[in-house]
């Protein structure tokens, strides 16, 4: 399905009052893919000097556990070799100052990946810090709102921050029991991001979205009718099979997280050729869908970030995606996400070009 028609499907949904809305915010939500040039190519501009993205998460745990994230199994996680914690505020502020190293800005910094961020009791002054630098173009936040009460949400509108991702993970108390196996209540929820777009005052970009696990047509509107007046932008995203349980009610019907951008057969993973992942102890990674951390390619406690980013452990793993595959990659292999990165970022076409430019050396 193409973007366009993306948009058209979810203004029909929410019907003709708020139509121009939804497709307004969401235009205003993915502005930044062909304002930065990612949209037009990515293929295009590489090799790159400076990471495009960059996701950090301040902590490793969720008060959910939600039947389709890996969290819902931290016994699992816990086995993998994943800790357990929050980031401490002298590596964040090492992250940030790193990135004085690298000739450009940062696109996106996004505070959130495999955990809640509000469980740090430091966010705000992370998020503070990150907005100051003068590096980042984006600093945003991903989170669930539970812990989103009236003393968080004004910390995190006075801190700068410049956009949020909200999940919404039910319309109501017995769907949230369902979903995250915690007894949270709908309206709590609601009333946390009317607080926060009161005080946001335009300042904050929020963003609403919910997974369709099964959504009728009557809660489709409803989530529509009640978020679409709170928010800025409003999205119904697909399901992803990442458990078992997520892949069983996906079947055969997968269409990508947001229906625009499931590119089948790819050989070449692009997001280590534009993105890093940090994780809490100051492991940095490459992908933002390793759970497992088996991507791992340095580490803050030890190295800079340009150091990490122009390295020979991310030259050699980028190298092997274009001459091999990631499915021949141990670390990659089984990935349930590739294939949902947008078609604007595929690499397959041009493995041929690339690959000299990371055989030797990286982005130098």
């Amino acid at each position: 399905m193409s973007a366009a028609s993306q948009l058209l499907r979810l203004a029909s949904t929410a019907g003709p009052l708020r139509a121009g809305k939804v497709v307004t915010g969401l235009v205003r939500m993915h502005w930044r893919y062909f304002a930065f040039g990612r949209g037009r190519g990515l293929a295009t501009m590489l090799p790159m000097t400076t990471p495009m993205k960059i996701h950090v998460d301040p902590a490793s745990g969720c008060n959910f556990r939600c039947f389709f994230c890996p969290q819902t199994d931290p016994e699992a996680l816990r086995h993998a070799g994943v800790k357990a914690g929050v980031m401490k505020l002298p590596m964040l502020q090492k992250l940030v100052d790193d990135l004085a190293s690298f000739p450009g800005q940062v696109d996106e910094f996004v505070f959130g990946n495999y955990g809640e961020p509000l469980l740090n009791k430091s966010i705000a002054e992370m998020v503070g810090y990150a907005a100051a630098s003068g590096r980042i173009r984006e600093v945003s936040l991903i989170t669930n709102a539970a812990m989103l009460t009236h003393e968080k949400a004004q910390a995190l509108v006075d801190a700068g921050l410049q956009k949020i991702r909200i999940s919404v993970e039910a319309l109501s108390d017995e769907g949230y029991l369902k979903t995250t196996k915690t007894k949270t209540a709908f309206a709590e929820i609601v009333e946390n991001i009317r607080t926060l777009h009161r005080l946001s005052r335009g300042k904050t970009f929020i963003y609403v979205k919910i997974i369709d696990t099964g959504l009728s047509d009557v809660e489709k509107r409803r989530f529509f009718a009640t978020f679409t007046p709170i928010a800025n932008a409003v999205s119904i995203e697909n399901l992803m099979p990442i458990t078992e349980e997520a892949a069983t009610v996906v079947g055969e019907n997968g269409k990508g997280m947001t229906g625009v951008s499931l590119s089948t057969g790819r050989s070449v993973c692009p997001s280590p050729f534009y993105s890093l992942s940090v994780h809490m102890d100051g492991d940095v990674g490459v992908c933002c869908s390793d759970w497992h951390h088996k991507t791992n390619v340095g580490s803050l406690k030890e190295q800079s970030l340009s150091e990490i980013w122009n390295g020979e452990e991310l030259r050699r793993f980028r190298a092997d995606q274009l001459t091999k595959s990631w499915r021949q990659m141990p670390q990659c292999a089984g990935c349930e996400m590739v294939n949902h990165y947008p078609v604007y970022e595929d690499l397959d076409q041009d493995r041929d070009r690339l690959t000299p430019a990371y055989a030797n050396s990286c982005c130098a």
